[in-house]
């Protein structure tokens, strides 16, 4: 479990390919399909031992979709892409540093 309290609004814009998440203390991130995807923590996107990035982010679709969203506890959620992948589960503090990072 981290520490980071889940965001207190979470909306996909599919037009803009974007996640704007709206966290407690007020912070907005507006994180595009691709920089997420590209960064998607699982094992077939990441070296389990090294975490080096095993997924090229030249091959994602330039027309991704976020099709789904499932939260995991009160810790995460499951992002479902239109390119059929679905095995990433994003922190809270995961999407945090992705907006930190992207500013």
């Amino acid at each position: 479990m981290n520490g980071i309290d889940p965001p207190s609004n979470l909306r996909a814009h599919q037009a803009e390919q974007v996640l704007e998440l709206v966290w407690g203390d007020g912070r907005t991130d507006r994180l595009g399909y691709h920089h997420i995807r590209a960064n998607c923590p699982c094992a077939s996107c990441r070296d389990e031992w090294t975490g080096e990035r095993i997924l090229d982010p030249a091959t994602i679709a330039p027309n991704l979709k976020l099709e789904g969203m499932e939260g995991i506890g009160n810790y995460a959620v499951r992002l479902v892409w239109s390119d059929g992948h679905s095995s990433g589960l994003f922190t809270w503090e995961t999407l945090r540093n992705l907006g930190q990072d992207s500013e």
